[in-house]
């Protein structure tokens, strides 16, 4: 596969500034290695063993993503398969060619990328240019080809695009809108394909009175309104008992604005709503919503959201269970907006009672303007690997507020469930990061070792949360974290079985003031004789690892909260590692802040190895 970013091959690569040979200086008992620091100034990295989001390679928005396993599909599996918004007609292009003309193909919508590692995609889709969808002329979209998201229906083995768009003003039916407004005119679509690429074929209606083909799910029709009630992003939720869901958004439309928010509904097919079960579930700027189940026309909403980033907006929903509790998930704010989060509310039933979390107890799960150097990090999908879950996002291009707009990018975070003061469970996220992080290990093939071995602190508290892969980016986590007022710190990880190591990564604070300039040292105790040294030696060390200068920008005094000082190297087989940190290298922040720093706080500590 074309990797998009400018990644090293192999773990040890030739660009020195990465990752030096594997000589090494000699000293007694102990040898000192050479290593690279993860990261190069020119922004390559080995994709191996890290992601990072750097760059503007995967330009647009709204992605819905999703993976599929070899088990479900031999041919198709063993990829992350993402989809933006967009078509052909969005972007003013005509299809000209006889295949199009012989297939009387009108439009071609939502480019399709897959992915190993959620950082390096490539272009899957079936049809030109990666599109996937495609639009014939007797069907009912024609533009506003928004937010796409795909599941895989166990039961056909056939993959179900869900989707919306907008219908032709002079489409001609009478249960559809003629309105001016094509805002007016958006219905949520459904798309079939035997392949996650497509191409998918939308399924529809036949109108009896004209035989034209209407969208399978119209709100007008299926709850009587009078008038269209116009819903977007549009996300399936299969539950453990194999029922399927939809959650939507209530888009703006000349006569339901009140409405507007987060709603749901039971599905009897994969294509077939079941209009009785439409519920309100969340509502801009309140606690909790709710309706009489499939009354769209009469809403209630309690309790005063007080956040900054709420405003009159809640979209782009996507439903998560995690130990029988349903935690809906959704963009919070407008898409032009700095403030654009992800936020949760928790309910204990996929249609009701969904209550939405202060930000003590877990909101934002998401948010970059919280951070100073990300804006706009919202739509979103959770995406499921092994026992890694991840929140695959767009953000802003410009970190200017005054320059936000159309021109976003594709993101991928590490997301953890976490406890909170009420004993409840809550997503959050490791981000939005702009440093490297490590990779899942069913993509990577290395396990963080971190998480097997017995750790130990020579003076502080929080030990135990140097290895729960969680960097505290926000309240609910703003205290998990290793912390110590004293001079020198090293923690020891000790393995009662040799372990073979090819990375380590110790994770800088969230506070600058709290925050390291380097790492001392790494003393490795060997369990046997790497291939590279000439003879046995008790200890392999590694001296002064910096954190790369693109963490700290001295213009902005801004600083990359979360970011990892780096040692990559040959595999070595150990069984106890110690990594030292000094309080004159914690001072050098001193000089750089102007102010005292008087504690340390450790994020995390990751140590990749097990790969052959």
């Amino acid at each position: 596969m074309k990797k998009i970013h400018n990644v090293l091959t192999g773990i040890l690569g030739v660009v020195l500034s990465i990752v030096m040979s594997g000589c090494s200086i000699q000293d007694g008992s102990s040898v000192y290695m050479n290593y690279g620091t993860g990261l190069g100034d020119d922004m390559q990295y080995n994709n191996e063993l890290y992601g990072l989001n750097c760059s503007n390679d995967i330009e647009g928005a709204d992605p819905g993503c999703f993976y599929v396993s070899e088990e479900e599909d031999e041919k198709y599996g063993g990829y992350y398969y993402m989809y933006k918004s967009g078509s052909t007609s969005d972007e003013g292009v005509s299809l000209v060619g006889d295949f199009y003309e012989e297939n009387e193909i009108l439009h071609i919508a939502y480019r399709c990328y897959r992915s190993k590692d959620l950082y390096s995609w490539e272009l899957a889709g079936a049809m030109e240019d990666g599109y996937s969808l495609v639009v014939d002329k007797q069907d009912w979209c024609r533009t506003c080809f928004w937010a796409p998201e795909v599941i895989r229906n166990e039961a056909d083995g056939k993959y179900y695009m869900y989707f919306s768009a907008s219908a032709d003003q002079n489409w001609g039916v009478s249960e559809m809108s003629s309105s001016n407004n094509q805002f007016d005119r958006l219905y949520l679509g459904v798309a079939v394909s035997d392949t996650p690429t497509g191409p998918f074929d939308i399924l529809y209606d036949t109108d009896p009175a004209t035989d034209k083909r209407i969208p399978t799910i119209n709100f007008m029709t299926g709850c009587g309104t009078e008038y269209n009630w116009a819903a977007i992003d549009v996300s399936p939720f299969f539950d453990d008992d194999g029922e399927l869901y939809l959650y939507f958004n209530k888009h703006t439309d000349d006569h339901y604005d009140a409405m507007m928010g987060v709603w749901g509904m039971k599905m009897k097919s994969m294509t077939e709503p079941d209009y009785a079960t439409v519920s309100y579930l969340a509502a801009p700027g309140k606690v909790t919503a709710s309706n009489t189940p499939g009354n769209i026309e009469e809403t209630s909403s309690e309790g005063e959201y007080f956040d900054s980033s709420e405003s009159q907006i809640n979209e782009a929903p996507f439903m998560f269970k995690h130990k029988d509790k349903y935690y809906l998930t959704y963009a919070s704010n407008g898409y032009g907006q700095v403030g654009y989060s992800v936020h949760q509310a928790v309910s204990d039933e996929p249609l009701s009672g969904f209550k939405k979390l202060s930000m003590e107890q877990g909101n934002p799960v998401l948010n970059g303007s919280l951070h100073g150097y990300m804006n706009g990090t919202a739509h979103h999908a959770l995406v499921r690997n092994g026992d890694d879950l991840w929140i695959v996002y767009h953000r802003h291009n410009s970190t200017t507020a005054f320059e936000l707009g159309w021109d976003r990018s594709i993101c991928a975070d590490r997301v953890n469930f976490v406890t909170n003061s009420d004993g409840l469970d809550v997503l959050t996220a490791n981000g939005p990061s702009m440093a490297l992080q490590w990779l899942p290990e069913r993509v990577s093939g290395y396990q963080n070792l971190a998480k097997t071995a017995k750790i130990s602190v020579s003076n502080g508290e929080g030990v135990e949360y140097l290895t729960d892969e969680v960097l505290p980016f926000y309240t609910v986590t703003q205290d998990r974290v290793m912390s110590t007022e004293k001079n020198d710190v090293t923690i020891t990880l000790t393995w009662d079985e040799p372990v073979s190591v090819s990375s380590v990564m110790v994770y800088d604070a969230y506070d600058v003031y709290k925050a390291f300039s380097k790492v001392a040292k790494l003393e490795f105790k060997l369990a046997e004789k790497p291939d590279w040294a000439k003879q046995e030696y008790d200890y392999a060390v590694i001296e002064d690892i910096q954190l790369p200068d693109r963490y700290w920008d001295a213009d902005t005094e801004k600083y990359i909260q979360c970011s990892p000082a780096v040692a990559e190297f040959d595999p070595i087989k150990i069984t106890e590692l110690k990594i030292t940190i000094n309080e004159e290298d914690r001072l050098i922040m001193e000089d750089k802040l102007g102010e005292k720093v008087t504690a340390l706080n450790l994020s995390e500590i990751v140590v990749l190895g097990g790969a052959d």
